[in-house]
């Protein structure tokens, strides 16, 4: 979905209109960690099966995935 919509032009024209869900999923996959989050937070049984490899070979990425869309930054001082 997120390809798509990228694939009909002006997606930041477009990212205004869409529910927030959606705009946090395009954020994600603009980001790059798309990957992380199905196997994370969208995972299904077979999905969940690829947890061990994947977080071997991507354990920094999985790491930034968290750093920037899951724990939310402290306030500045």
């Amino acid at each position: 979905m997120v390809t798509v919509l990228g694939e009909t032009g002006d997606l930041k024209k477009k990212q205004q209109q869409l529910d927030p869900t959606l705009q946090q999923l395009v954020k994600i996959d603009q980001a790059g960690f798309l990957e992380p989050f199905v196997l994370l937070d969208r995972a299904d049984n077979e999905i969940a099966l690829d947890y061990v490899s994947y977080r071997t070979a991507h354990r920094d990425t999985i790491y930034r995935y968290f750093d920037e869309f899951v724990v939310p930054k402290a306030p500045a001082p």
